[in-house]
């Protein structure tokens, strides 16, 4: 064996040692799925024991029709209300986020430096520090029991992250380009719509993509502002598949795969741009 082989070794070692640490720590993550997904296609009486057991083994899509059907409060209403909340609770964060963001990286602002120490400060205040003086606004402004009361707390929570975030990623593009625009008499707006934002573009489909998971998948503002049935969102509604005396886990597993698979769906369908910005916000870092 020759001394660059030799060399290649540890190199190799340590290569194979971390492949084989990724690969289990995404298999052990990946298991409870596995078991959600399996219990929620085959009859309690199989997966009783343990859901990897197949002495017997017949699949069947039946609890999946029961939710949508079988409940008092069957799914699709629920999984649409989420979406359209999750929808709205990314775009509007990550649009005026961006604005906001422009005008720290490229303006001097009075207080500039203080008011970004502010920003990381919000970042760090859980919502359950803020809910009774929201829930209190919001009823003074007839938000309760409404859309708008959800998106607008989403919204709110969300937007200290994302200029910090979009801050960054706005602080290293070149400025070059705003300037030709400056010079040729585009307004602020303008060069933001048509030049920032463009370049902006896997750096805020990553933001979007967070911003949407965490909308969605959120059940504290919702639990305090939603109280009709019709109005309710998907986390809302997985809960009361759990009865009082007898819980059908065929349904309520079910309704979990339905709620985790949305998430995996959009990230799924987006993940080229979300590595592209990840990967080259931090290139350029």
């Amino acid at each position: 064996m020759s001394r660059a082989a030799v060399r290649r070794l540890p190199g190799q070692g340590g290569k194979a040692i971390t492949t084989i640490v990724g690969v289990s720590l995404g298999v052990l993550w990946f298991l409870p799925f596995v078991g959600v997904l399996v219990e929620s296609i085959r009859p309690f009486e199989e997966v009783s024991n343990g859901w990897w057991r197949v002495e017997q083994l017949h699949i069947s899509l039946s609890n999946y029709a029961k939710i949508f059907s079988g409940t008092t409060l069957p799914m699709l209403k629920p999984l649409w209300n989420s979406f359209f909340c999750s929808i709205l609770g990314a775009a509007i964060p990550i649009l005026l986020g961006s604005m906001a963001a422009y005008a720290f990286a490229r303006h001097r602002l009075p207080l500039k430096t203080v008011l970004v120490v502010v920003i990381l400060c919000l970042m760090a205040i859980p919502g359950q520090m803020i809910a009774i003086p929201a829930f209190r606004r919001l009823y003074s402004l007839g938000l309760l029991d409404r859309y708008s009361g959800v998106i607008l707390m989403n919204t709110v929570t969300s937007l200290p992250w994302i200029i910090f975030f979009m801050m960054n990623v706005i602080r290293i593009q070149d400025v070059q380009l705003e300037e030709a625009g400056t010079i040729d008499g585009a307004s602020d707006y303008r060069i933001f719509l048509s030049i920032v934002l463009p370049q902006c573009g896997p750096s805020l489909i990553s933001a979007g993509l967070l911003q949407f998971v965490w909308s969605w998948n959120t059940f504290f503002w919702p639990l305090i502002l939603i109280f009709n049935p019709k109005k309710m969102m998907i986390t809302q509604v997985i809960p009361m598949l759990r009865g009082q005396f007898y819980t059908d886990w065929g349904i309520l597993t079910a309704g979990s795969v339905l709620v985790m698979i949305v998430p995996i769906a959009v990230f799924l369908a987006f993940q080229r741009y979300y590595i592209q910005g990840s990967v080259g916000f931090a290139a350029e870092k």
